[in-house]
């Protein structure tokens, strides 16, 4: 390895923890439910997974397309549970929520998970813009899940008028 790609791997290697380390601060906020905000994150990360991906020249052959699969069934299960562990009320007629313990134990687990996708990328020899593309669009796939169950259960979530209270 290069001292220019060793540099270039430490600054991904940054960017990935700051980012990390964001939604994860975002996620344990006690924040108001913001449905764009729900549907903007994927929407943004999955615009960034398919340009990456559109731009490698590979065969999408048998393994790939069962690598890529795979992937993204479990970053959905993990999703939909993560969307679970958040704690729900209404302040004021507003959804709140915020993550809990149990929450930061479902991305700790997503990321032991996702681990040997990063090994098997690695073994099979795909291209890092494969590697950084599939990251992606699990991502925005797992948030999606994520989101969508937060908001069918911020449907269920009943308020009762303050003239009435």
């Amino acid at each position: 390895m290069t001292s220019d790609q060793f540099v270039g791997l430490m600054v991904n290697v940054v960017i990935y923890v700051g980012l990390i380390g964001f939604v994860l601060y975002r996620q344990m906020s006690r924040l108001p439910l913001n449905p764009r905000s729900l549907v903007l994150l994927p929407v943004v990360i999955a615009v960034f997974a398919v340009q990456q991906l559109s731009r490698q020249s590979i065969r999408f052959d048998l393994g790939t397309v069962a690598f890529l699969g795979v992937s993204l069934a479990v970053s959905i299960l993990a999703g939909m549970w993560r969307g679970t562990t958040f704690r729900m009320w209404t302040e004021a007629g507003v959804v709140m929520i915020k993550g809990t313990a149990v929450t930061l134990v479902a991305w700790g687990v997503l990321i032991v998970i996702r681990l040997p996708f990063a090994f098997a990328s690695h073994a099979a020899h795909y291209p890092q813009g494969l590697v950084v593309g599939e990251l992606l669009l699990a991502l925005a796939v797992t948030f999606a899940a994520q989101n969508a169950v937060i908001w069918l259960r911020s449907s269920r979530l009943t308020t009762i008028p303050a003239d009435i209270q």
